[in-house]
């Protein structure tokens, strides 16, 4: 059952006629019929007796009438809702993210919005998350997303959005001999990693000290070299096979679909970090905060479902994409 099919059966009930419903509606009157054999077929009932003069509605058809309007009146004030919804969000919004984060969400981010909220005009502001942090503090960015446990798990307005796992990266094709039995892993237990030299951010940034804190409990001390200012920079280092990097897959999501940059495993232990996504206070009411908002929640479960962001996602609100299915609907 679909709107359309609603609105011919009510326009044929009105008209008391297929050609009246097809001449008000101006559509062919066999695409009227067949819309609503369609539909008796699909609910068991006849909805009208034909005769000389057209049509006439059954006593199923009278009590599926009252049904049909109730369904389309509903239809049309959740359109109406979401148009006002639209036309309402006006402003700029600032979202504080890392380079990675940035990398996989940032262009279906705004895509989705210049489609749904054309008057909402998004930045992005990148930086380590020890810089997000700061800024989220001294409210220079609206919405932020985050790493730090221990400063997002029990704040206000605040959501863990997604537990993203962590890969060692390596090129398929590495020209350093030494990565040359690694190009065959498919999993490495994290206390190999000290075997090898690897790419790490700033000393202060949240993965440098995931990763140190995890060598300290296992007693070992990690090779490490400074990474490159941008992040494009050290993967493009890597690709070409002359180093390794620890990163979650939204930052190589674009390298791995084209086969660039490979992905092995860390296991003994898994490694994982949760993704905060914090809403400032001061902009708790701001409409266009609020729709941005959400958005990066439903953009974050389908980048999870296609695999591009892995992990666990732990916001679930979108997982099954009800923000589509609701527009669906309201399309018909």
């Amino acid at each position: 059952m679909n709107t359309k099919q609603l609105a011919y059966f009510l326009s044929t009930a009105e008209q008391g006629s297929i050609s009246g419903a097809a001449k008000t509606l101006d559509v062919a009157q066999p695409a009227i019929s067949l819309q609503l054999a369609n539909l008796e077929h699909e609910l068991k009932i006849k909805l009208f007796e034909r005769n000389f003069r057209g049509v006439a509605l059954t006593s199923a058809g009278e009590q599926f009438e009252e049904h049909a309007r109730l369904i389309l009146n509903q239809i049309n004030q959740a359109k109406l809702a979401l148009i006002g919804q639209q036309t309402q969000c006006k402003g700029k919004v600032v979202v504080g993210l890392s380079q990675s984060i940035c990398n996989v969400l940032s262009i279906q981010l705004q895509t989705e919005l210049e489609h749904r909220f054309a008057n909402v005009e998004l930045t992005f502001r990148v930086g380590p998350s020890y810089m997000v942090e700061n800024w989220f503090a001294e409210q220079q960015i609206d919405i932020a997303l985050c790493y730090n446990a221990e400063l997002n798990k029990n704040a206000a307005n605040t959501l863990p959005l997604l537990s993203e796992n962590l890969y060692l990266y390596i090129s398929p094709r590495p020209k350093n001999p030494s990565y040359s039995e690694l190009s065959l892993f498919g999993s490495i237990p994290f206390e190999s990693l000290q075997d090898y030299e690897l790419f790490m951010p700033d000393k202060r940034d949240a993965l440098p000290e995931l990763l140190v804190a995890q060598a300290e409990k296992l007693g070992i001390k990690l090779k490490t070299r400074n990474a490159f200012g941008q992040l494009m920079t050290t993967l493009h280092y890597v690709s070409q096979g002359f180093g390794l990097a620890i990163y979650p897959s939204s930052a190589t999501c674009h390298l791995e679909a084209c086969q660039q940059i490979r992905a092995i495993n860390i296991i003994q232990p898994e490694l994982k970090r949760d993704v905060f996504l914090r809403l400032s206070d001061h902009q708790r009411k701001n409409a266009a905060v609020a729709a941005v908002f959400e958005l990066i929640r439903e953009t974050t479960a389908n980048l999870h479902a296609d695999h591009s962001w892995r992990g666990t996602l732990l916001d679930t609100k979108y997982r099954q994409s009800s923000v589509i299915n609701v527009e669906s609907a309201v399309a018909g």
